[in-house]
């Protein structure tokens, strides 16, 4: 694929360190769980929502938010688990909404349920916030080859901003910050549809990494 610049704009990479704040609150059992999501703050929804995969022990194949793995893992409730996890806070247009349909699932979930289910001591969900600091990275790039080479050294924190947290900051599920600088500065269509389709969401960090790597080789070899 010929790289068609159409202007010379280079991409800059940030890093983003995320500083946990804990709000003191736990739930025990579901329905304390459900009442604290339901008079949580945005940033704590936004937290365990959108952050989880940037905590270390986000493993392939674990469920894409803190709410489905407290639900599968602490609560041993797989149903529960597998709702929160297929529903993509992503297709919401604000934090707000997809509380709301968090609330939704749980309360529905709760109401088939003979009793209310409590977890083990030292297994309740502990609530917090995060704070982001945004750090510019020594790492630019002004063709897709050199784009290509910094994927392979960036953090999995600069790839998070850059991939997933762009789309909330843009607020449009499609607009990462990857795809956009390509559709700025490079006739390469075919590209930005493949990096767009990637169905982010449900896919840890290093899985992400090497879909994208994998797209960017295929289509440079065109």
């Amino acid at each position: 694929m010929a790289e068609n610049i159409k202007q010379n704009k280079k991409f800059k990479f940030y890093d983003s360190i995320t500083l946990l704040s804990p709000t003191g609150q736990k739930a025990s059992n579901l329905r304390e769980f459900l009442y604290m999501i339901e008079e949580s703050e945005d940033r704590v929804i936004f937290h365990h929502l959108y952050q989880s995969p940037l905590k270390s022990s986000q493993k392939i194949g674990e469920f894409p938010n803190d709410f489905a793995n407290w639900a599968a893992y602490e609560l041993e409730d797989v149903a529960l688990a597998e709702k929160l996890a297929n529903f993509d806070p992503y297709d919401s247009n604000s934090v707000s909404e997809s509380r709301d349909r968090i609330v939704e699932i749980v309360e529905e979930h709760l109401w088939y349920l003979p009793a209310v289910p409590w977890v083990r001591p030292d297994s309740e969900f502990y609530f917090s916030s995060a704070t982001t600091i945004l750090l510019p990275l020594n790492i630019t790039a002004e063709t897709l080859q050199e784009f290509r080479k910094a994927l392979d050294i960036i953090p999995d924190s600069s790839l998070y901003y850059h991939f997933y947290e762009a789309r909330k900051r843009k607020k449009d599920k499609e607009n990462d910050d990857f795809s956009i600088w390509i559709e700025d500065n490079f006739d390469a269509a075919a590209l930005i549809k493949r990096i767009r389709d990637i169905d982010f969401y449900f896919f840890s960090l290093t899985e992400i990494r090497k879909k994208i790597v994998k797209i960017l080789d295929e289509e440079m070899r065109r």
